[in-house]
C-alpha cells in the first residue's frame, strides 16, 4: 500500500502532543511535531482548564505538521482525558472556562446524587465506577449553583468533542468519551435519559452520540485558512477517550489478556462484547466504558502516577531544584522493599498538595513504619500501586470468570521499570510493556480502520506489534507480595 499519513493529538492532564503517523508496509512510524502544556488555572473561586490556549496549541500542531510533512493527510484525530466538558450557548459562545475534574465542587456530590437516585439504579443504567470526578456529579454541582449555567446552555460537549467542533463546526459527542460521564447507557450505547431526567438535566443539551471511527467531515474553512492544510482533510472522531485509544493500541492476540494504561491515572481492565452490571461488579466498583468496534472496556480507574508527580512538584519547590523522575525511581530502587503501603483510593491522595506529608500521615494513622526519605516515600507509592494492580486483576478474574495469563501495559508509565517489574511480581503474570505511545497508536488505528486502509482491529494490533519494541517482565519476587497481602488488606479496611 502507498504510504498514508495521519495526525494524532493526544492530550493528558499535564501535556499534549501532536504526532504524525506514517503507515507503510504493515508498520507505523511516529514523529512528534509539537509538544505543549495543557494549562489549568486555579484561583480562589475554581479550578479550570485554559481550553482556548489548548485550542491554539492544536492549531500550532497542525501548522508544524504541515511544515514538516506537507499539506495533505489522510485524517486528523483527537483523544483526551475523560469526564470534563464545555458548555456552549445557542450562539456557540463558551459559558465560562471548563472546570478541572480536581475542582472541589464535586465534594459530597455523590452522596447528594444518591439521595435523588439510588446508587444501584445509577449503576444498572450506566455501569460506571463511582468516582466524584465523573461528569454526572459535576453537572449536579452546577445545577445547585445560584447562577446555574445549565439553564442557558444549548449544548454540552466533552473536551475532545469541543476541539473537534472547533476544527469542523460539528457538535456531536463520541461514544467512548461520553461514556466516562456516568450519563450513558452501555447496553443501548446512548444517553441514559432515565438518569438525566431524574436529575433534571435538559435533554436538549446532550448532542447526538456517534460511534468511534465516524468521519466528522473535512476541516472547516477557518481551520484550513489558519493552518494552510488541504481543506479536504477529514477529521475523524477517533476513540476520543485516551484510554479507549490506548486499548486499541494494545498489541495483543488471543483472549486471556488484560490491559493496563499507565500514566497520571492507571486504568486496568479487559475488553468485552457486552457490559457487566452484576452486583459483584457494582460491589467492586468496576466501570463499563465504551470501546472501539462495539466493545466495552470493563475496567477500574486507579490513581496511577499522580502521587509521584505531586511528590516531585513538592520537592522541586522545596529544594529549589528539578528532580528527574528517573532519579526518584533510582532512590526508591536503592531503598529496597518499603514494608509499608497506602490505600490509593483514599480521597486525600486525589487532590493536589503536600503529597509526601499525606503519605506519611496515612502511614502514621495506620500504625506502619514511616520515613521522610525520598526513596522510601516513592517506594511506598510504587509498591502500593503494584498491590492495587494485583487486587484489581484478581477481582476482574472473579467478576468475568476468566483467568488472566498476560498483562499488556501501555503508556508513559512503562518507563518506570521498577513499577513494571513489581507489577509482574505482584500479579504473578507475564507483563508485556509497550508501546509507550499506546494512545497515539490507537488514535491512528481507529482513523486507518475508518478510512478502510486497515481491515480491522486485529490487523491493526499486528501492525502495532510489528512497529514497537516490546519488553517482557516475568515475576521475580512474587513471595514478597504473597506474604504481605494480609497486612496490605488490613490497611485497606
Amino acid at each position: 500500500m502507498d504510504e498514508k499519513k495521519f495526525i494524532a493529538f493526544d492530550l493528558g492532564a499535564e501535556s499534549g502532543r501532536c504526532m504524525v503517523g506514517l503507515l507503510n508496509n504493515q508498520k507505523v512510524s511516529l514523529y512528534e511535531t509539537h509538544r505543549f502544556r495543557t494549562p489549568s488555572i486555579k484561583y480562589d473561586y475554581g479550578f479550570h482548564w485554559d481550553i482556548l490556549v489548548i485550542y491554539e496549541e492544536i492549531i500550532e500542531g497542525l501548522k508544524r505538521a504541515k511544515k514538516e510533512f506537507g499539506n495533505h493527510f489522510d485524517g486528523i484525530g483527537i483523544d483526551t482525558w475523560g469526564v470534563d466538558y464545555v458548555l456552549l450557548d445557542s450562539e456557540n459562545r463558551l459559558l465560562g472556562y471548563p472546570y478541572h475534574y480536581r475542582d472541589d465542587r464535586t465534594d459530597n456530590m455523590m452522596e447528594e446524587t444518591f439521595k435523588i437516585i439510588p446508587k444501584e439504579k445509577i449503576y444498572k443504567s450506566t455501569g460506571i465506577q463511582f468516582v466524584q470526578i465523573n461528569t454526572i456529579y459535576q453537572l449536579l454541582s452546577e445545577q445547585k449553583r445560584k447562577t446555574n449555567l445549565l439553564n442557558v446552555a444549548d449544548k454540552i460537549l466533552m473536551i475532545p468533542d469541543f476541539l473537534n467542533f472547533l476544527l469542523t463546526g460539528r457538535k456531536v459527542s463520541e461514544y467512548t468519551i461520553a461514556s466516562t460521564s456516568g450519563l450513558v447507557n452501555p447496553s443501548t450505547r446512548n444517553w441514559s435519559w432515565e438518569i438525566t431526567e431524574a436529575l433534571g438535566f435538559k435533554k436538549s443539551i446532550f448532542p447526538e452520540l456517534i460511534e468511534p471511527g465516524k468521519v466528522l467531515g473535512p476541516i472547516s474553512s477557518s481551520t484550513a485558512r489558519l493552518t494552510q492544510l488541504d481543506p479536504d482533510i477529514s477529521v475523524i472522531a477517533t476513540a476520543c477517550h485516551d484510554t479507549a485509544s490506548a486499548v486499541v493500541g494494545v498489541p495483543a492476540q488471543g483472549g486471556n489478556w488484560a490491559y493496563l494504561s499507565s500514566g497520571t491515572w492507571s486504568l486496568m481492565g479487559v475488553e468485552l462484547d457486552r457490559p457487566v452490571l452484576s452486583e459483584e461488579a457494582l460491589g467492586n466498583n468496576f466501570t463499563n466504558e465504551g470501546g472501539f468496534n462495539n466493545t466495552i472496556r470493563f475496567l477500574k480507574n486507579i490513581l496511577g502516577l499522580w502521587p509521584i508527580q505531586e511528590c516531585k512538584r513538592y520537592w522541586d519547590e522545596k529544594e529549589e531544584k528539578e528532580f528527574a523522575y528517573a532519579e526518584l525511581t533510582d532512590k526508591a530502587e536503592k531503598y529496597g522493599a518499603s514494608g509499608a503501603w497506602v490505600d490509593l483510593s483514599d480521597a486525600r491522595f486525589l487532590k493536589a498538595g503536600n503529597m509526601p506529608e499525606k503519605i506519611i500521615a496515612f502511614l502514621k494513622e495506620t500504625g506502619q513504619k514511616h520515613d521522610n526519605d525520598m526513596g522510601f516515600v516513592i517506594r511506598v507509592i510504587i509498591e502500593s500501586l503494584a498491590y492495587s494492580y494485583r487486587d484489581t486483576l484478581r477481582k476482574i478474574e472473579s467478576v468475568v470468570g476468566k483467568k488472566i495469563e498476560r498483562l499488556h501495559v501501555v503508556g508513559g508509565g512503562i518507563q518506570n521499570e521498577l513499577l513494571t517489574q513489581l507489577t509482574a511480581d505482584a500479579t504473578g503474570c507475564e507483563v508485556v510493556a509497550g508501546p509507550v505511545e499506546g494512545a497515539v497508536l490507537g488514535n491512528i488505528g481507529v482513523q486507518a480502520i475508518s478510512k478502510g486502509i486497515v481491515e480491522n482491529l486485529n490487523e491493526w494490533r499486528k501492525i502495532v506489534g510489528n512497529s514497537c519494541d516490546l519488553k517482557t517482565y516475568l515475576p521475580k519476587n512474587k513471595n514478597y507480595f504473597d506474604e504481605n497481602t494480609g497486612r496490605y488488606n488490613k490497611i485497606l479496611r
